[in-house]
């Protein structure tokens, strides 16, 4: 499903599903509730003829409508002026302060409701209990939601009478809604649902179903997952579940989202009603093989926090490649997210029954391989944003757009070498050991040009190692690879330049994320030269190396940076152009994963562009046209931000000359 901001997943999944757990057996127990006209606790005074009369107004009150409610201010004056000193004022004053509410005098409701409470001196019971949800209900229609939800919260099944328990009921709900309380909304939707009448059930189903609306689509699903285990459904006219399914079903539907629809033939299939046949059909598409035009997948990552990260970037880049936040865009793009239950194949399978002609995927080496593999399998051709396993390059359908973060670090390491920064340190990235860059650097599938003059470490510097390893917990220390990386230190706490000493590390290569790179660069020595992976979208600093691939990064092409023999041009015709295009929309210049995410927008473009304009679920033409498709992408012709290259050139993997660039003059 389209990722969501999740936007604290894994928490509120743990929390909405406490809150259904509830909801299920709250529900379960439905049908205590009141019914026909809604009951009034009977109050007490020492005037019978008071007691009497005020009971009679508040009957009408309590089984009235707005208008017949504000129509009885008068009778609530003359009761005040009849009995002047009768205990009975109070509860007089709470239902006029309801009128005021019900009036739009969100003010005067709660300064009646204060003073009730005020004179009630701390008292409980049923008046206090009208001024306290008059007083929360004022606090949100002033919106105030957090206050109100506070306020009224406490008093949740509680209240005696049924007309007071279903006004507390519909504000508790709306505040918790109003201040994005998710988890509570929905364990108070279903306490709403299960103490309504008989009588007004059918309108607070409608009110909910519409309050449902509203809940971001994973808190839905986490409910309907905690949902399953809250028991047997006792009547779904009572039970919460039937109205979470009846909005996933539509949901389902909307997106064809088949992941979606067998779930909820799974979890909650006696639940769907009417639906469920439609809600089957999407369930079944998954192996229906359909093409829509012009329609290209995008398959996201949110289980861990870089995955999530890249996703992002990727997913703007495509949609930037794709031209989708120009006006008259034909491009249409759908996406998955693998984050949650379920793994790349299902995912993806979800996307080729929303009509899907090319696949973009793979934000790392695992979900590339695995989407390799489902390319082939199904003969669809996919995007890799990130290499696979050199083995899954086989078939015609998998082309790879991405490029082997430890190609940059070889060329770094190179390049500070050549200069006498050696050895070298790695910061982040991953920093598991220089044995790990090498494996990846052999995987590397593309042909690019490492920098010459890799050097080893300078000796005795894996003698020094343990000493190292030791002055920076964490810190991982190996024999020298080809580029003279020594050391490999990660980027899970604040960078200490104490660990570089007992290497006497005089170059250090940042292959973390933009955080990692900014607090290295923040505490390194003068003495040390840097040097940013691609993965590091910062300013780079005077006197440091930048790894470069094509026009990528655009912000040290405009900075005046000099080339070595193996970088892309800076002034590369069309890349200020591209770039200005790029600002028009986006606050910073292009990470390397949304460069890389636009490459591949760009090139599956190419790929859909010329389908025909209809949709198909014919299996030959289906074929026909994902055959089309990678066709066109191995031909596919255009300026590209990653690499020099304008496209695969007939391959299946984009060429791309990896080289580095010098930042103005020394530190």
């Amino acid at each position: 499903m389209n990722p969501v901001n999740t936007f604290g997943r894994i928490s509120a999944a743990f929390s909405a599903a406490a809150a259904l757990l509830a909801i299920g057996a709250a529900t379960a127990g439905a049908g205590c509730g009141g019914t026909g006209g809604a009951t009034v606790s009977q109050t007490l005074s020492r005037s019978p003829a008071a007691q009497a009369e005020l009971h009679r107004i508040l009957t009408r009150f309590a089984n009235g409508a707005r208008a017949e409610r504000i129509a009885l201010e008068p009778e609530l004056v003359a009761f005040r002026e009849r009995y002047p000193g009768d205990d009975l004022i109070r509860v007089a004053d709470a239902h006029l302060a309801w009128i005021a509410l019900e009036q739009g005098d969100v003010r005067r409701a709660e300064a009646l409701s204060a003073e009730i409470e005020a004179r009630g001196r701390g008292a409980t019971g049923a008046t206090e209990d009208i001024a306290r949800v008059l007083r929360g209900a004022a606090l949100r229609r002033a919106g105030k939601p957090k206050p109100a939800f506070g306020v009224l919260r406490p008093l949740v099944s509680k209240v005696i009478d049924s007309y007071v328990r279903s006004l507390l009921n519909e504000e508790v709900t709306s505040a918790a809604m109003e201040a994005g309380a998710w988890t509570q909304a929905l364990e108070l939707m279903g306490v709403w649902l299960r103490e309504a009448g008989d009588d007004e059930r059918a309108a607070v189903r409608a009110q909910i179903g519409a309050l449902l609306r509203k809940v971001p689509i994973e808190h839905l699903v986490s409910a309907l997952r905690a949902g399953q285990a809250a028991g047997e459904v006792v009547d779904p006219e009572v039970d919460l579940r039937s109205l979470v399914a009846e909005r996933l079903a539509i949901v389902a539907r909307e997106r064809r989202d088949v992941a979606l629809a067998k779930e909820l033939l799974d979890r909650a299939g006696p639940l769907l009603g009417r639906q469920g046949d439609a809600v089957f059909e999407i369930a079944a598409g998954a192996g229906t093989a359909r093409v829509e035009p012009p329609t290209v997948g995008l398959l996201l990552s949110t289980r861990t926090a870089e995955s999530r990260r890249r996703s992002v970037e990727v997913a703007a880049g495509v949609a930037h490649g794709l031209g989708l936040l120009r006006p008259g865009s034909d491009a249409r793009l759908v996406s998955r997210d693998v984050g949650g239950e379920g793994g790349v194949e299902e995912a993806l399978s979800s996307l080729t029954a929303e009509g899907a002609a090319v696949l973009i995927a793979g934000s790392n080496r695992e979900q590339a391989t695995a989407a390799a593999k489902f390319a082939r399998t199904n003969e669809i051709p996919v995007l890799l944003v990130h290499p696979p396993d050199p083995a899954a390059l086989d078939g015609a359908f998998v082309f790879v757009v991405g490029e082997e973060p430890a190609r940059s670090i070889e060329v770094l390491a190179a390049a500070l070498a050549e200069r006498g920064a050696k050895p070298v340190a790695l910061v982040g990235g991953g920093a598991g050991g220089a044995g790990d860059q090498q494996r990846a650097g052999a995987a590397a599938p593309g042909a690019g040009v490492v920098q010459p003059g890799a050097a080893a470490a300078a000796p005795g510097a894996a003698a020094a190692a343990p000493s190292a390893a030791a002055a920076a917990p964490g810190a991982a220390s190996a024999p020298p690879a080809e580029g003279g990386v020594a050391l490999a230190l990660p980027c899970d706490g604040t960078f200490d330049p104490r660990a570089l000493r007992p290497l006497g590390i005089r170059g250090l290569i940042l292959a973390g994320d933009a955080p990692c790179a900014e607090q290295a660069i923040r505490a390194a020595p003068r003495a040390v030269t840097i040097a940013l992976g691609f993965e590091a979208a910062i300013s780079p600093p005077p006197g440091s190396l930048v790894a470069t691939a094509g026009p990528f990064p655009f912000a040290a092409a405009l900075a005046g940076a000099q080339r070595s023999p193996a970088a892309g041009a800076p002034g590369a015709p069309g890349a200020a152009t591209a770039l200005g295009a790029w600002l028009a929309t986006h606050p910073a210049p292009p990470s390397f994963w949304a460069a890389l995410g636009r490459d591949a927008g760009v090139l599956a473009w190419a790929g859909v562009q010329k389908l025909p304009k209809t949709g198909t679920e014919d299996p030959a033409e289906v074929k026909a046209r994902r055959l089309a498709a990678a066709s066109s992408l191995s031909g596919a012709r255009a300026e590209l931000w990653t690499t020099s290259a304008t496209g695969f050139g007939g391959k299946r993997v984009l060429p791309r000359e990896v080289g580095y660039r010098e930042i103005g003059k020394a530190r």
